[in-house]
Formats: C-alpha cells, structure tokens, sequence
C-alpha cells in the first residue's frame, strides 16, 4: 500500500478510495443475495397450488412465507387477493414486484460506474506519470527520476485495470442473478394465475351443468 502511494501519484488517491467503495458494495451484495431464496422449488408451488385447491388459503399463504423470498412474496400477494378477480391478482402481484426487485439493484450502479471510470482514471495517471517524466528529461535526464515517472504511468493504468475488471464482472454477475430471478418469479406467476383461472373456470361449468332443465327436472321428479 506504502509503495502505491509513493509511486502511483496524486491519481493513485481515487483509485484507492475506488477500490475501497466497490470492494465492499460487493461484499455487501454478495452476503444479501447468499442470504436470500431467489427461488422457489417445484415442490412448494405443488404444495401451493394444493392448499388453494382445497381452499387452505391460510396454508398456502404460510408455505409462501415459507420460501422467505420475493418469489414467495409475490405468490403471497396473489393469493391473499385470489377472490378478487384475475385482473386484481396481477396488479397486485406488480405492486409486489416493483416493491422487492429494486431491492437487489440497490448499489449496484456505482459498481459499474467505478468499473467504467477506473480506467479512465489510470489513463489520467499515465499522461501525469509522462508528463513528469518529459519534464524531467527536458531538464537533466537524470535516469532515476526519468524511472520514477515511468513507474507511475505504468502503476496507474494496472491499478485502474485491477479495479474495473472485477468491478463489471461483479456488476454483470449481479445483474444476470437478478434478471433469471425475474424470470423465475414471472413464471411462478403466471402458473398461479392459470392455475386460478382454471379452478374459476371448473367452477362456472359445475355451477353451469348443475343449473341445466334436465337435472332441474329430474330432481323435480325425484320429489
């Protein structure tokens, strides 16, 4: 760190504090994405589904809690509004959405943003470390002071590298993880509303076969 310091220049001073910021916005989101289900396993939207069927409405909205993710939050949110129409059901299931998938964006836009300037940062150090060292050469061309601004040409540009390029990886990592979670609880929600557009629809053609004049009859003549 010492040497960074002595031989990276006044560039080398937001590099560091770069490094520092990115590094432990990584960390950060590393830890809440580990302790966070992004997911929910066939098995528990069987189970879902089961509940609802056998109208367990408070089962159901227990094995969603169950999960402990936004995926579960979002089922959670459809079912508690299942009585109110499929329409209600999926603006209420976006309402959800909009509230948790932010969550997991949070910070991740300054990680990029030092990948994308770091870089830029240690080209900034390099034309200095040059100019020092044209300057020393137009001077006296003294060898060790013509090494000492090559040095931290060179530093600030490897020290700008070392920072974006696990900056984006991190960045791009996050990203994907969030988009395939997006994914999964769309198609999470989209078997929960057909799954309900099935069951509402199995009710309409029970309630429409039992209402028809022969079955009317029949039970006339039965009494």
């Amino acid at each position: 760190m010492r040497y960074l310091i002595d031989q990276g220049g006044i560039v080398i001073y937001p590099l560091l504090l770069s490094s520092l910021i990115s590094l432990t916005i990584i960390l950060e989101r590393l830890f809440f994405f580990l302790r966070t289900p992004m997911r929910l396993s066939d098995n528990l939207m069987s189970r879902i589904l089961q509940e609802i069927k056998e109208k367990n409405i408070d089962e159901a909205v227990r094995l969603c809690d169950q999960n402990g993710g936004p995926v579960g939050l979002v089922l959670k949110r459809g079912i508690l509004f299942s009585e109110k129409g499929l329409d209600r059901i999926e603006k209420v299931m976006e309402e959800i959405k909009w509230d948790q998938f932010p969550r997991f964006e949070k910070r991740l836009e300054v990680v990029n943003f030092i990948g994308k300037i770091s870089p830029s940062l240690g080209l900034l150090g390099t034309v200095t470390g040059m100019i020092k060292t044209f300057h020393v050469l137009s001077l006296s061309g003294e060898p060790q002071r013509l090494a000492g601004g090559i040095s931290e040409a060179l530093l600030t540009t490897a020290v700008g590298l070392v920072i974006s390029i696990p900056s984006l990886g991190a960045y791009y990592y996050f990203i994907n993880k969030i988009e395939k979670m997006v994914n999964h609880t769309e198609k999470r929600e989209m078997e929960l509303i057909n799954f309900l557009d099935s069951q509402e629809l199995s009710l309409k053609q029970k309630v429409k076969t039992a209402g028809k004049p022969g079955k009317v009859g029949q039970a006339n003549n039965e009494v």
